[in-house]
């Protein structure tokens, strides 16, 4: 196998040691999940990357193959002979995701895979990411089998082109994606992988937790990251869809080294904003006016900032200007959740984003730290941040199960 395909089998004493190093980001990170020209259409001021210290990016191809409300950029890519980090004014690794979950629902998958690798070449990605089948959790087995196979087949298409194009980007990877509701399925994935690129992968995806996610069976979510990791000990395990604030702490806990997510700005959109260790909180007057419970909720939000700022050294900043908001008392925390909200017309989807965004790169920061200091201080650690929420008992099942 040729020496451009060294990131998909287990590398030689003399490589690097790891997909990260080779990317420059350090484990666990998340991928902000961005649809290209969601700045500005969607309510950006700015590209959020530097002020929110966001250390890795994922957009997906679909969007610039298949998507005809944002597949003009792929001939203003082409037009420019910019890369994909240089379009969206971007230093760190680029993830191009196949787009992939457009099609979770559909029978037929309507780009081709030859095409979602010519675009991450030709736009200099670090990363991209297989044309895969995701399915829902309530597939036949015969619907499995037709998507696995799918994905199968993909995956070797990829890895074919891969090795016949003429020029690589250096340290560019192709990600196989395991798809999988159980430990059978999962190895039977996992086999189709190492028959195609001759070996255990090195970086590896995982694909449809999110539907099972949002279905509420999230003890089966943890239980898959715990078996890819168990199958792959010193794979680097990337989790689609798993990246709001609480939800990623069980998949890092789990074995996951990366997840992505475009809940920063979809909630925001929503005028919903996240905090570490405190639920998703909507603040708008709206809600102010029909929930009677609201005033209680804010000074909630507000001390759960303040202590924030004060124990962790959290750090917030006018997210127009980028200098830092200063949070030492109550009232300048409600301040600060003022300027969070839509005022007199205005639409201020940038600064919630922008301070969502910062709030899951923290949380990753936090992770990366806490785990320097052994395992039972992240256990720890991610036990004081969902005691009380949801997320509580399917921590104690993957503890259990996992720790």
């Amino acid at each position: 196998m040729r020496q451009i395909m060294k990131g998909l089998v287990e590398k030689e004493k003399d490589m690097p040691q790891s997909i990260a190093s080779t990317l420059g980001i350090k484990p666990p990170v998340v991928f902000a999940s961005y649809r290209i020209a969601d700045f500005p259409r969607a309510g950006l001021r700015s590209h959020p990357w530097m002020i929110t210290k966001t250390q890795a990016v994922l957009l997906n191809a679909y969007d610039l193959i298949g998507n005809s409300r944002t597949r003009l950029a792929a001939a203003e890519l082409k037009k420019r002979k910019c890369s994909l980090a240089e379009y969206i004014e971007f230093t760190g690794p680029v993830m191009l995701d196949s787009g992939a979950f457009n099609f979770l629902l559909h029978q037929e998958i309507s780009i081709k895979p030859s095409d979602v690798l010519d675009m991450a070449v030709q736009t200099k990605a670090n990363i991209c990411v297989v044309l895969d089948h995701p399915f829902p959790p309530t597939s036949s087995a015969q619907e499995i089998a037709i998507r696995l196979k799918r994905t199968n087949d993909n995956t070797r298409t990829m890895v074919k082109r891969l090795e016949r194009l003429p020029k690589v980007p250096k340290n560019f990877e192709l990600m196989p994606v395991l798809h999988g509701h159980d430990e059978k399925t999962l190895k039977k994935a996992l086999r189709g992988i190492k028959s195609t690129i001759g070996g255990d992968p090195t970086i590896v995806g995982i694909g449809s937790l999110a539907p099972l996610a949002q279905n509420g069976n999230k003890r089966t979510v943890v239980d898959i990251i715990g078996i890819v990791r168990s199958l792959l000990p010193e794979a680097h395990i990337h989790c689609f869809s798993m990246g709001s604030p609480l939800l990623m702490l069980l998949a890092f806990y789990c074995g996951a080294d990366s997840v992505d997510s475009q809940t920063w700005i979809m909630s925001a959109a929503f005028k919903q904003v996240q905090l570490p260790g405190f639920y998703m909180t909507r603040l708008s007057e709206r809600e102010a006016q029909n929930n009677p419970k609201y005033a209680k909720l804010r000074k909630r939000f507000a001390d759960h900032l303040l202590g924030l700022c004060q124990r962790e050294k959290f750090a917030v900043k006018n997210w127009d200007t980028g200098h830092l908001w200063p949070i030492d008392n109550r009232r300048e925390a409600l301040k600060y959740l003022d300027f969070l909200m839509d005022r007199d017309g205005v639409n201020n989807i940038h600064r919630r984003a922008c301070h969502n965004l910062y709030s899951m790169n923290f949380e990753a920061e936090r992770v990366r730290w806490v785990k320097t200091h052994g395992q039972s201080v992240f256990e720890d650690f991610v036990q004081s941040r969902l005691h009380s929420t949801l997320y509580k008992q399917v921590f104690e099942h993957a503890k259990n199960k996992h720790g």
